[in-house]
């Protein structure tokens, strides 16, 4: 339903979720799937390693060490929900935004 209202209201960022799904369908290891609270999740070797719920909002498991500098470099912001594990949130907005998810979808892998 979120992913009807975001494609309705706000193509741009349903478009670039659609190149974030396609880009890491593509990545050998990763397989892109219904998340179990809603949205897309990405699993790595099995394993969740991210997911992105149909308002744009990424959500990586990076690890504390990771999450701590990408945090205060700027590139992300700490969990949504639980700031202080070792997920972080990243707004999609628009294309401009791909690479960035992408790099740290790539990061929650290497951290798994």
């Amino acid at each position: 339903m979120l992913f009807a209202a975001t494609g309705l209201f706000d193509p741009k960022r349903l478009r670039a979720i659609s190149k974030i799904e396609a880009a890491v369908g593509q990545c050998p290891g990763m397989r892109v799937g219904i998340h179990r609270l809603g949205g897309v999740g990405f699993f790595f070797r099995g394993k969740e390693s991210s997911h992105v719920h149909g308002n744009g909002l990424l959500d990586c498991f990076v690890g504390r060490a990771n999450r701590d500098r990408l945090v205060e470099s700027g590139r992300a912001f700490p969990h949504h929900v639980f700031p202080k594990s070792g997920w972080i949130s990243f707004w999609i907005r628009g294309e401009e935004d791909v690479q960035t998810a992408l790099e740290l979808i790539r990061i929650a892998n290497e951290a798994k």
